[in-house]
Parts: structure tokens; C-alpha cells; sequence
């Protein structure tokens, strides 16, 4: 059996900063006068994602066997100190409550964000010819495809074999579908970055050039590039086939609602958005926090220096924020 190949990702997984520069700058033009289209954009951002997220239905967590594990709770119970039943049940409810509505967080964002930047949602039954796709849109001869996947871990084996195979078979229908000879399928992280990323979804990009490959379609840039022992991963292949072309890649976090939304700071909007949805209330900087970064998140939030925005704002859209990029920068 052939070795696994190991890829270099060094060029594919560049640092992604956000600096205290960049949240002012975004506030102080969202909030200037000369530029009161930006705020009302942000107004309706917020109605229109408040307004679905009420439509949630988180179920209270139950200890029935199969949703929890007795063995992490006596472990967990051990090592933080937790003494009654009563202590279980607060910690219980907000991790499984938490785990239980990364789904329908996921379903909020496909209903809300994208079409909210003129994109058209496609909601089509499970194994058919447009399954594998969340939004689109038309520009010019190219129509533009995203699947949209919740995070950086959560793209398995058996998905990236799944929507490989859609895009290997379906593309020139795509083509068809929107009578344009140009597709660009964006496989998109809704958060994190490309070096966080568990690599799956450029593991789709691959094996979808293999398909393709094998296909004996014509590969014009590929997704890997020989040098040495490990090829360097790059973050999107192109191909042709009568005509038709089709440029397959992966986009997260930052990267995507930017090329979503068009505009480098979209995350911020989308981040301020939601945290304007909240009843929120700051906390105080000299707090003790046992969540890894929280104090950095809050000290960085302290430093944003624009008026007429409430600490619980600024701290929520720094802690949201910080879900896009690898680091904060304070100067």
C-alpha cells in the first residue's frame, strides 16, 4: 500500500492578525455621520440575525445515559473541585446546551448572512445535484458557489469523499443550472482561519483534482505544487473541459465573509452585529478568568478608544473577533 502523502501548508496557512488599528478604524467609520449607510447596515444585520436566533429551540439536557458520560463527570468533578449534584447540573446544562445548538447556529448563519449580501440561499434535498451547496450568485459569466461548514474541526472524512464527488460530478450541470461556462465552488469555514483549520477542506480541494484527474479532464493550476519530499498544499485547483472552466478552493473565517460580504472588515460588521444583539453588561478588566486568552480578549476590548460605544459592546465584539483570526495585536 502507498505511503501517505504529507503536505506542506506553510504558504497555505498564513498568520491572520487583527489589530487594535483595524477595530477602531471600523468603528469610527461605522459610527461616523459621513457614513451613516454603514451604521444602518449594521442596524439590519442585527434585526435580521436577532430575529432568527430567537427562532432556536435549545432542549434542556437530561441525565439519561447517552448524554452524559459518568466517567468525565467523575474525572471533571476530581480536578475542578465540584462537591453536589447541584454544581453538576449548572455545568451540565451549559455545556450540553452549548454543544446542542452548534447545528442550528450553523442553519442561522446559511439563513441570514449570506443572503444579506445579495446571495441566493439553495436549500435542495440530500444527495441531489445541488446538495452540496449553500449560497450562490451570478457575476458575470461565473456563477460562485459556497458550502458553508460551521467550523474548523468539523469537516470529516466522509464529507470531504461526499462533497469531493458532488463537484466532480455536478460541476457542468452547475454550469447548466445558471447557464454561465464559468463555476468557482468555495468550500467556506464560517470561523477560524486556514492554520487552524484540521485541513479537510482543503483535503476536498484534492480529491476533487484527483476525480477530475481521473476523469481525464484538463487540470490548468493545480492544488499542490512538487518541491522536495512534501508537495506544497495550495488553496485551490483550476480546470477546463469544453469550453467550461471551474476553480475549486477553500476560504475561512476572515477570508470568506470578506469575499461573502466584500469587504475586508465584514467579520467585523457580522461580529458587532451580534453583539449588539446581546443585553450585555462588562465586566470588569481586573477580573480573574479561567477561559485561556478572556483576559486578553477584555484588556484588548479596554484599549478600543471610540466614544459613544458601551464597554459590553466592545468587549463582546473583541471576544467574537477573536474567533477569525490567529492573534490580537495591540499595536
Amino acid at each position: 500500500m502507498a505511503a501517505t502523502v504529507r503536505y506542506d501548508f506553510s504558504t497555505f496557512a498564513p498568520s491572520v492578525p487583527l489589530t487594535l488599528l483595524e477595530v477602531q478604524e471600523f468603528l469610527r467609520l461605522t459610527t461616523s455621520p459621513q457614513h451613516a449607510n454603514r451604521f444602518v447596515r449594521v442596524a439590519e444585520l442585527e434585526a435580521a440575525l436577532e430575529a432568527r436566533m430567537r427562532q432556536i429551540n435549545a432542549r434542556s439536557p437530561a441525565i439519561d445515559g447517552k448524554s452524559t458520560n459518568p466517567f468525565v463527570l467523575a474525572a471533571y468533578a476530581h480536578l475542578f473541585d465540584v462537591h453536589n449534584l447541584k454544581q453538576v447540573d449548572d455545568i451540565v446544562a451549559a455545556a450540553k446546551v452549548f454543544s446542542s445548538i452548534e447545528t442550528a447556529a450553523g442553519r442561522v448563519v446559511e439563513d441570514v448572512i449570506p443572503p444579506f449580501y445579495d446571495w441566493t440561499q439553495i436549500d435542495s434535498p440530500g444527495h441531489t445535484v445541488l446538495s452540496e451547496i449553500d449560497s450562490a450568485r451570478v457575476v458575470g459569466d461565473t456563477v460562485e458557489l459556497v458550502a458553508l461548514k460551521s467550523g474548523p474541526m468539523c469537516i470529516n472524512d466522509s464529507m470531504v469523499s461526499q462533497i469531493a464527488n458532488a463537484v466532480a460530478s455536478h460541476w457542468v450541470e452547475w454550469s447548466d443550472h445558471w447557464e454561465v461556462d464559468t463555476v468557482r465552488y468555495i468550500v467556506g469555514m464560517n470561523y477560524s482561519t486556514a492554520k487552524n483549520s484540521n485541513k479537510k477542506d482543503w483535503h476536498i480541494v484534492r480529491l476533487a483534482q484527483e476525480r477530475l484527474e481521473q476523469q481525464g479532464i484538463n487540470i490548468t493550476s493545480s492544488c499542490s505544487v512538487k518541491q522536495g519530499k512534501r508537495p506544497l498544499a495550495v488553496p485551490y485547483f483550476e480546470a477546463e473541459e469544453n469550453g467550461k472552466t471551474l476553480r475549486v478552493e477553500t476560504l475561512q473565517g476572515r477570508a470568506l465573509w470578506a469575499h461573502i460580504g466584500g469587504g475586508d472588515d465584514t467579520f467585523l460588521e457580522i461580529c458587532w452585529a451580534m453583539a449588539k444583539c446581546l443585553k450585555a453588561l462588562p465586566v470588569p478588566i481586573a477580573s480573574q478568568f479561567t477561559t485561556g486568552e478572556m483576559k486578553d480578549i477584555v484588556e484588548f476590548a479596554d484599549r478600543i478608544d471610540v466614544p459613544d460605544i458601551s464597554e459590553a459592546e466592545k468587549q463582546w465584539l473583541v471576544l467574537f473577533a477573536r474567533h477569525f483570526v490567529d492573534k490580537l495585536f495591540v499595536v
